[in-house]
């Protein structure tokens, strides 16, 4: 074994390495860049997703000559760029790409270093290498230290500008008046099911989805009171549904303050005596509270699912979902029932259906289905013509890559 002397030598020679690597990689990254911003304001295809959901024209394949081949190719492989017709702008967040070279680390690593360590420093210097393309912002449900903060962050890392808002609305008016580059929505929880408000501004945006990502949720209760003192716990309605049983058990006699985020909770139980927050550890540290308890989530596996927006989607990869949302004529027995089965029939599989009500007249339901597959691709192409026949207001929200961890796909 070298002494070591020599060891830390090695380690100073190695880390000029490194810096070298990351400066030569950060160069391409920008000449990356200066490739896309040419491709967008000259002649890039745009993908007309009006055109996808026109009754009288459907292009079922694109020629070849029509597309333009994105300036980044990465082994042999062809990526096209579409977007809206709205949105013929630089996008420098790119979820497929990232999906792609977070699966290639994990062919090649070897260890020692974990995967999970290995994303985390990748995580960072993508971070930065979105940064030198363009300033990206992100809008989310604020304030600082929610469970959307801390999603936001650990999917597109420290070199991005994130921008807390009050509420899920002023997260998609934020992206639809381009004031942000993108925003982080929650989407559902695996306990407590779907995000009812965030549904609703999915139902009258213009903003298409882009990427989702999974957060493990652990709850604390915090304070600065003892806990046989509490008689108010505040949390974000999700907070306290996915605490209901240990709140039951040990502060039966409070009363549950439902506000608009756990963050919100946290500031508000600061303020006050005898009262407590149902909200992440992060906060303990951010608003000066003691932690009475850890991990009190009814379900140890409980998980919530977010939704990044932007004026478009990815292109398609080879795991896609979409988001789709279309009403249908309620006097037409079984028009639901017709709508699905054309799913079934392109061999597209639903992995989740809700309804909220229209807002247009009284028991009118919007209907919100997610399928495999990406818009770009034709048999979803030709399932959304089909569908027409039997529903209305037939709207794609986008495409956007899977990626639900594994064991919850199975």
């Amino acid at each position: 074994m070298s002494d070591l002397g020599s060891l830390r030598e090695r380690i100073d020679t190695l880390d000029t390495t490194l810096v070298n690597l990351l400066n030569e990689r950060a160069e391409v990254s920008l000449n990356i860049g200066a490739a896309k911003r040419k491709a967008t304001t000259s002649t890039e295809y745009v993908y007309n997703l009006t055109t996808l959901l026109s009754p009288f024209s459907l292009p079922f394949l694109i020629p070849n000559e029509q597309q333009e081949e994105e300036k980044e190719d990465v082994n042999n492989n062809v990526h096209y760029t579409f977007s809206d017709s709205s949105s013929k702008e630089l996008h420098v967040y790119m979820p497929g790409r990232e999906k792609e070279v977070y699966k290639k680390l994990e062919r090649l690593n070897q260890g020692p270093l974990n995967h999970s360590s290995l994303h985390a420093i990748f995580r960072e210097i993508m971070s930065a290498s979105i940064a030198l393309q363009k300033d990206v912002t992100v809008a989310y449900l604020g304030p600082p230290g929610t469970f959307s903060h801390q999603a936001a962050y650990e999917r597109l890392g420290d070199s991005v500008a994130y921008v807390p808002v009050d509420q899920i609305s002023a997260v998609f008016e934020a992206v639809e008046k381009k004031t942000t580059t993108y925003g982080l929505v929650p989407f559902e929880n695996s306990t407590f099911g779907t995000v009812v408000e965030t549904m609703d501004n999915f139902v009258k945006t213009s903003v298409r989805v882009r990427a989702e990502t999974y957060l493990t949720v652990h709850q604390c209760l915090l304070s600065n009171s003892k806990m046989e003192k509490i008689t108010k716990v505040y949390s974000h309605p999700q907070g306290l549904g996915q605490t209901r049983r240990w709140l039951s058990t040990h502060l039966p006699n409070a009363q549950l303050i439902p506000v608009k985020s756990t963050a919100e909770a946290a500031e508000q139980a600061a303020k006050e005596h005898d009262a407590a927050a149902v909200c992440s550890e992060l906060c303990s540290s951010l608003y000066n509270l003691e932690i009475l308890a850890k991990d009190i989530e009814d379900n140890s596996a409980n998980t919530t699912r977010f939704l990044m927006i932007g004026t478009s989607s990815d292109n398609a990869t080879k795991d896609d979902h979409t988001l789709i949302h279309f009403t249908v004529d309620h006097r037409q027995p079984g028009a639901l029932a017709d709508g699905l089965k054309i799913f079934k029939d392109y061999d597209l599989n639903l992995f989740k259906i809700d309804s909220r009500p229209s807002g247009l007249r009284p028991w009118h339901y919007v209907f919100m289905v997610e399928c495999s597959g990406h818009f770009q691709h034709e048999p979803l192409q030709k399932a959304v013509k089909e569908l027409e026949q039997f529903c209305l207001d037939v709207v794609v929200l986008g495409s956007f890559p899977n990626q639900r961890p594994q064991q919850q796909n199975e």
